[in-house]
């Protein structure tokens, strides 16, 4: 059911030259255009809600998540738990969270988490593959005579008398006494596997790719399960020959948000992490369709998300930001307009982290910039970064839940009946079914009025 009957090596040699040399003059980035998801559109503010939602201490709270429109579990939920499990059974949870909260809510949309950048062993369908040797092709390894001079490397292959020569960092990993999460035990990343973050070698071309897009992300714990209606797709690859000498900054060229020496410990080339950025390219363009194809969706494919991105557009609060943000999209025909109507849009509101009496001080203004900018799907979610609902707030004492919601995001005010315009220098209008949002950007003021 989970496993393929062959794995095979990854690509070595003249074929890899060949291919290295080929991306090296690559520049154009292989991600579907944004798109609208394939369940239709769904003008209403309730319905258009997102959060990326984590207890780490546990499970987060049904009767919260089942609110939003949308609801994105991040693989630190219930980290505490799955971290402490024999082994580890981070993906198990996530399945059980989704299901439990798409039963509360049938007509929302659960998502969960996946990454085709970092091999993690606490998902199951993931650690199959690590512990299997016919499929070590499929992974990155430690470079032999390692990434230092005296043979050592900048992060250990073994942990608690477990070694693997498959490269792996602890960025973000559990570990015992203390790490990322904190194992009470030895933490259990499978038999003889050492806990850490492994990477795929996307150079081993369709063999890896298969498995990625089939049995990982349509597989029975991910977009095959009816529970699951998308994923948050974390992490990217970024090559100074593929993308530009000054795009990698997370650290550095290579795998995002690794240890800063993984090229080094792995004895790559700059053509070798132009090949594998190239072949991650193209398995996410190739998971971006099946995800479509399964009637789901995923976080890349809204505008200006790609790259593992959850940052929304916000509002600015000064008249020349607040009317830079909305003239293009409210002039008639606008390339700005036409693709809000073919994409949806991701928009954060200013929430505020020292007031808890007033945690969401421009909300009738994001409000009705968010009803002027929208197409027939686009999101509107709490924060700069990640859409946590709320920001600083915790999730394991979640008491205040009409405060998490405010009754204006429980509105319904039907479909527009026109475009934005621009009706005077500042002031922005757009009619829907039942209400008229006005946003006058010169003194920041907004009205939600009757219908036309």
């Amino acid at each position: 059911m989970f496993g393929t009957p062959f794995c095979g090596p990854s690509l070595r040699g003249a074929a890899l030259a060949l291919v290295a040399a080929a991306v090296a003059v690559q520049t154009t980035l292989a991600f579907l255009p944004p798109q609208n998801p394939p369940w239709g559109p769904d003008w209403s503010l309730n319905g258009s809600t997102i959060s990326m939602a984590a207890n780490r201490s546990g499970w987060f709270d049904v009767s919260l998540a089942a609110q939003f429109g949308v609801v994105s579990f991040d693989w630190s939920n219930a980290k505490a738990q799955w971290a402490n499990a024999h082994p580890m059974d981070c993906e198990e949870r996530m399945l059980t969270q989704a299901r439990r909260t798409k039963a509360a809510h049938p007509a929302g949309h659960v998502f969960t988490y996946a990454n085709l950048v970092k091999a993690l062993p606490w998902l199951t369908t993931v650690r199959r593959k690590l512990l299997d040797p016919a499929c070590s092709g499929f992974f990155l390894r430690f470079a032999p005579g390692g990434g230092f001079p005296n043979g050592s490397y900048h992060v250990p292959p073994c942990t608690a008398g477990k070694c693997s020569a498959l490269y792996h960092d602890q960025e973000q990993t559990p570990e015992h006494p203390k790490g990322d999460g904190d194992c009470e035990e030895e933490c259990d990343c499978g038999p003889g596997l050492p806990c850490g973050e492994y990477l795929w070698d996307h150079r081993n071309g369709s063999m890896l790719r298969d498995f990625l897009v089939n049995e990982y992300i349509g597989g029975p714990a991910y977009l095959g399960s009816p529970a699951i209606s998308g994923l948050f797709i974390d992490d990217f690859w970024c090559s100074a020959l593929v993308n530009g000498s000054k795009a990698c900054a997370d650290p550095v060229q290579g795998p995002s948000e690794i240890n800063r020496y993984s090229q080094l410990d792995m004895g790559l080339s700059d053509a070798d992490i132009a090949a594998i950025t190239q072949g991650w390219l193209e398995t996410m363009t190739a998971v971006q369709a099946r995800v479509l194809e399964l009637g789901g969706f995923t976080w890349s494919l809204m505008l200006g998300q790609s790259n593992a991105n959850a940052a929304p557009v916000m509002l600015p609060s000064d008249p020349k930001g607040c009317a830079a943000l909305l003239q293009g999209a409210c002039q008639p025909g606008s390339s700005e307009q036409i693709q809000l109507q073919s994409a949806p849009l991701l928009f954060g509101l200013n929430a505020s982290h020292g007031n808890a009496s007033v945690p969401l001080p421009q909300l009738e203004q994001d409000v009705a910039a968010f009803l002027l900018l929208r197409g027939p799907s686009a999101f509107i979610g709490w924060g700069q970064w990640g859409l946590t609902w709320p920001v600083g707030v915790s999730w394991a004492n979640q008491t205040n839940k009409t405060v998490l919601l405010p009754p204006l995001l429980r509105s319904n005010f039907g479909a527009p009946l026109s475009n934005c315009s621009q009706v005077k220098p500042g002031v922005f209008r757009r009619a829907y079914e039942s209400v008229v949002a006005t946003l006058d950007c010169n003194s920041f003021s907004a009205q939600l009025t009757g219908a036309p």
